[in-house]
């Protein structure tokens, strides 16, 4: 095997040609590899010597042949922040003390020769201001402190007492990993992967009243590790899905038969601790019936061992040891069941819908879509409307389109009773009826094309 250059032209259609292009890509990547690690390794190392390697250059300092230099009016100001700082003991009532002293952002011109700052200090630019030791003499990479080359403008004492009061005052830097918010299910849920699925939230902006209101939807996502980044990242709603696994859970509970059973199979218990363990499941039944997903989180978390997500299905596993009293051993006692669902986009961008197989899904695109054509057929023939063409210069819609909808007007009066209560098909959506070329004009066709039982 043999190349000439790089900018070589390959037949990447023969075996040969594809073997060439790889062995130029790794070659590629392998360089590309070790320049990134060289220059982390200099970056390392001149840190560790206390060089300056660049960046914003700090209030207090100028640079001069690549070296921080005391810049003596600006280092002023940096040790009146510090001082100010202990006397006001908060960082938004220091603001307002520079404010008043009139001490302002460092100036910097880039080179464009465009001038920024000068501006009176915001509490974050402060926090960084008090917590940055290059202002002690110090350099810092990643989590280490080593010993700078440039003046330090503060002194450690000084430095130690405004950092003890950060942390006093709640200074400290936020952590980066955000807790999730806590849900019923949350920590008990894991996919088809074996992946724990974890409380998300979107946040969407809607106006009423001429107000702008932010609504909140939860869901349970995936946690994919590192080794898994291209895997599909399972999403679910999570008020469904809490909805439709403590439904199975509260039938499960009130039947007393599969209860006993499980507990019969799993442990030798007297007829009396079954009685308790029985009429303890009861009253958690209750607190479902009348809490629903505000139930107790704790209690259920103790009843409920995990969440299996597969296809078409939750597997509730359970230790119902734990509806023994407290006072007794508390023996594991496991059992399970399966909550069948479907899966399916109700409508464009519209939530995800969990819900057993035989539940009614309105579909509200769908109603809309069967409402408007009633609608256009009745001022067409009372004469509100003369011609199709104003109904779509009305509404806004493109030519034609009132034309492919307005024969669902004369849909056979149980399919539309079947749409609107959302017995439709799974397969019949918005989208398939808009498209549909021709919809016959006999209910049993129709029938038939939209897939509805016949009569």
């Amino acid at each position: 095997m043999s190349f000439v250059s790089v900018t070589q032209a390959f037949n990447t259609t023969s075996s040969m040609g594809r073997l060439t292009l790889n062995v130029l890509l790794s070659f590629a990547q392998f360089e590309r590899e070790v320049t990134a690690e060289r220059i982390r390794d200099k970056v390392a190392a001149s840190k560790r010597k206390g060089i300056w390697m660049g960046g914003a250059v700090p209030m207090g300092y100028d640079v001069k042949d690549k070296a921080l230099i005391m810049n003596r009016r600006e280092a002023n100001a940096i040790r009146t922040i510090f001082s100010e700082y202990l006397v006001a003991g908060s960082v938004r009532d220091l603001s307002n003390k520079l404010g008043a002293l009139s001490i302002v952002s460092k100036r910097r011109t880039n080179r464009h020769g465009r001038t920024t700052g000068g501006k009176a200090f915001s509490c974050g630019a402060l926090y960084n201001i008090l917590r940055n030791p290059i202002y002690i003499g110090k350099t810092r990479h990643k989590n280490e402190l080593y010993e700078g080359l440039h003046e330090a403008i503060i002194d450690n004492v000084i430095w130690q007492k405004v950092q003890d009061q950060l942390a006093n005052h709640g200074g400290k830097k936020m952590s980066a990993a955000r807790r999730s918010a806590k849900r019923l299910l949350d920590g008990l849920l894991y996919d088809s992967n074996g992946r724990l699925m974890r409380t998300t939230y979107a946040i969407k902006s809607k106006s009423s009243g001429g107000t702008k209101q932010s609504q909140r939807y939860w869901y349970y996502a995936s946690t994919p590790s590192g080794s898994d980044e291209q895997s599909i990242i399972e999403r679910l709603p999570a008020g469904e899905v809490e909805r439709l696994v403590l439904t199975g859970l509260k039938n499960h509970l009130n039947d007393q038969s599969w209860l006993t059973l499980k507990i019969r199979m799993a442990v030798d218990l007297d007829p009396s601790s079954i009685t308790k363990i029985l009429q303890t499941a009861g009253s958690l039944r209750n607190q479902i019936a009348d809490k629903g997903e505000h139930s107790d989180a704790q209690y259920l978390n103790g009843l409920i061992d995990r969440i299996d997500l597969s296809k078409g299905q939750f597997c509730v596993r359970l230790d119902l040891g734990a509806l023994q009293k407290t006072e007794e051993a508390m023996l594991p006692i496991s059992a399970a069941f399966e909550v069948p669902f479907q899966k399916r986009q109700n409508g464009r961008a519209k939530p995800i819908i969990i819900a057993p197989p035989d539940a009614p899904q309105p579909d509200q695109d769908l109603i809309n879509l069967v409402a408007d054509a009633k609608r256009w057929s009745v001022e067409l023939l009372n004469g509100k409307s003369c011609t199709v063409r104003q109904i779509e210069d009305r509404e806004r819609l493109r030519s034609g389109s009132v034309s492919r909808i307005l024969p669902l007007a004369w849909l056979a009066p149980d399919i539309s009773t079947a749409i609107l209560e959302g017995r439709q098909p799974q397969h019949l959506t918005a989208k398939k009826l808009r498209i549909l070329p021709e919809l016959p004009l006999e209910w049993q066709e129709q029938r038939k094309i939209l897939g509805f039982p016949h009569q």
